[in-house]
């Protein structure tokens, strides 16, 4: 037995102005230290209606620990919200969905969210994604990522109760996103996408949204590049992204995200630039496991990109958007990345990504994929 989940999507130009129909009348905002010196928080307020009540929860650094995320609680849940708005990129949104666990929930830990067993959420309250960025997912998705507040390693907890009720996606929010947010996002959800449309869960709606996914993004994000003000292709892009979310998010990812969580975990780098950074070696290995599939996505990308195999398409593709391909490319030190392989290699097999993975691989594969990137 197999479940598509997704939210309610709203989407395109004054989307935002969905959010006043809701019947609530205490909207918490979770949002990060950056977007809260910003016009975002107030346009998102303006569409909402100034005769509600607002809490803004503006404690979210680029990589939300649990200390972060906790920070707050005892004030939030004294505000008792009955709508909590996770606004920002992944980090933000991941955070809301823990907080709207912990204040449905006043007995429970971040680590306590499980899809093993139900919780009991939407009691008090909804939870709505308003992305900013265009990659991670997480408004699609029924997983938060945090670190802990003690162990250098990201955490991962998963249940389909924080899974946003909405996602509004309105391309005024990521018009002003800057160019190297917008290209990491972007290969943030095109990794998503390629991860997967070839793991071992993959089902036919997964499927369809990788396919239409690529297609939207790859066929508009060099355009966006180029005219970052573009609403049509920022559109598509904001899109594609949320697509691929819904696509990774019922059928998991691969080995990319395994070796990037654990390179995000031990170096100051964004997520989209570290999956991206192993993408076109893990795709190269799979080849043989899963050739037809990964034939027919390169099909999808632009003939000026085209390659006659998806690892160098992607390769080309990259390169020509900036993103990087090499550690060196990336700005890490590569003598420190060389000496902390090891450890990274371990926690990448801890990785659900190295089980989903179309081709089996073990520990001495996982240290050589570090390898070839240097």
């Amino acid at each position: 037995m197999w479940f598509f989940r997704s939210p309610e999507v709203v989407f395109g130009e004054d989307s935002l102005s969905f959010l006043s129909n809701l019947d609530r009348e205490r909207f918490l905002i979770v949002t990060d230290r950056f977007l809260a010196t910003t016009t975002l928080p107030g346009l998102l307020k303006e569409s909402i209606g100034s005769n509600r009540q607002f809490m803004t929860f503006a404690g979210i650094g680029e990589e939300p620990n649990e200390d972060e995320i906790l920070s707050s609680i005892s004030d939030i849940r004294e505000f008792n919200p009955e709508v909590v708005i996770g606004m920002g990129g992944g980090s933000a949104i991941d955070s809301a969905k823990i907080i709207y666990a912990l204040n449905e929930r006043e007995d429970l830990t971040p680590f306590d969210i499980t899809p093993l067993e139900e919780i009991g959420l939407g009691k008090k309250s909804i939870l709505v994604a308003v992305p900013t960025t265009s990659g991670t997912g997480s408004d699609c998705s029924w997983a938060a990522v945090f670190s802990g507040s003690k162990e250098k390693r990201k955490n991962e907890v998963a249940s389909p109760e924080i899974l946003p009720r909405y996602s509004i996606l309105d391309p005024s929010m990521v018009l002003s996103l800057p160019p190297e947010q917008t290209r990491n996002t972007a290969t943030d959800a095109i990794t998503h996408a390629v991860e997967a449309y070839g793991s071992h869960w993959r089902n036919p709606y997964s499927d369809a949204m990788a396919e239409k996914s690529l297609e939207l993004i790859t066929g508009s994000l060099t355009e966006v590049i180029e005219d970052p003000t573009n609403v049509f292709h920022r559109g598509n892009v904001h899109v594609g992204a949320s697509m691929a979310g819904m696509a990774f998010s019922n059928s998991q990812v691969g080995l990319a995200h395994a070796l990037g969580h654990a390179l995000g975990a031990r170096f100051r780098i964004a997520h989209g630039k570290a999956v991206g950074l192993f993408l076109p070696s893990v795709v190269k290995f799979n080849y043989g496991a899963v050739k037809e599939r990964y034939d027919r996505l390169n099909m999808i990308f632009p003939k000026k990109f085209r390659k006659e195999s998806l690892d160098r398409t992607l390769t080309s593709y990259f390169l020509a958007i900036g993103q990087a391909v090499s550690v060196k490319s990336a700005g890490l030190d590569g003598n420190e990345y060389a000496l902390l392989i090891d450890e990274m290699t371990d926690l990448a097999m801890e990785s659900t990504g190295v089980l989903t993975n179309p081709a089996d691989s073990d520990k001495g594969r996982l240290k050589e994929f570090f390898g070839e990137v240097i």
